[in-house]
């Protein structure tokens, strides 16, 4: 270093001055060098100069639900299983019990079904058909006697024809009318409606399954035999009431 320089600026001057000089060649090369990528790094020196992981972060708040998405395609239907075997039949339930009687509307006596007619109730029919001379018909009983009818019980002719006054003494066994038959207990009272053409009468009751000649009823029903004097034609009803 020159005299006239340590002479101008001294000892201090001249020491800034150097260090001036290095201050500006030294950013210089420091400029000439930057670093701008990782890639300018070595990767065994990128790797130091990695830190280690720091501690996880506070969870974040939830985010509002998203909106419904579509429905999905209904699936494939199925094949149709086998049809399982029969089950075994069951055990036979026991004897229900046996229904009560029914009653009659008029005075509740009990109606057996299939049974007979109950002591003191009265049946009723009608009965009718067109002859000449002679004719017969048969009425049934609708429910059956217990017991048939001796000649002595029926009385054939209960009114007189086409509804007149009763005969004599069966006024009491036949207390009726054809629009109205009734019989005492333990009788069959035959009522003659309409009696047209020749005149006649229903002149006895037989039971049928002993012949024309045994008078009386069977318990199943009675033949009515009439006669008259020509071609007829008679109508009328019956009652037989259970002894």
């Amino acid at each position: 270093m020159s005299s006239m320089l340590r002479t101008r600026f001294g000892i201090p001057g001249v020491i800034a001055t150097v260090a001036l000089v290095f201050a500006m060649t030294g950013g210089a090369f420091a400029a000439k060098y930057l670093i701008t990528s990782t890639n300018q790094i070595k990767p065994s020196v990128l790797k130091k100069l990695k830190g280690a992981t720091g501690p996880a972060g506070t969870a974040g708040a939830q985010g509002a639900q998203g909106p419904a998405g579509p429905a999905g395609a209904n699936g494939k239907e199925g094949a149709t299983g086998a049809t399982g075997a029969t089950g075994a039949t069951g055990a036979t339930g026991a004897t229900g019990k046996a229904g009560e009687n029914g009653e009659d509307g008029e005075d509740g006596n009990p109606w057996t079904a299939g049974g007979t007619l109950p002591s003191g109730e009265t049946e009723t029919g009608a009965w009718g058909l067109t002859f000449t001379g002679e004719g017969f018909t048969v009425v049934p009983f609708n429910i059956p006697l217990s017991a048939p009818l001796d000649s002595s019980h029926v009385v054939p002719h209960a009114v007189g024809y086409n509804g007149e006054d009763k005969i004599g003494a069966e006024h009491e066994t036949c207390p009726g009318k054809a629009a109205n038959p009734r019989a005492k207990a333990g009788f069959m009272c035959v009522y003659t409606g309409v009696f047209s053409g020749s005149a006649g009468a229903v002149v006895g009751v037989f039971n049928p399954t002993l012949g024309f000649g045994a008078s009386g009823a069977a318990t199943s029903g009675a033949g009515l035999f009439l006669e008259s004097g020509g071609a007829s034609l008679a109508t009328g009803t019956f009652a037989v009431t259970a002894p």
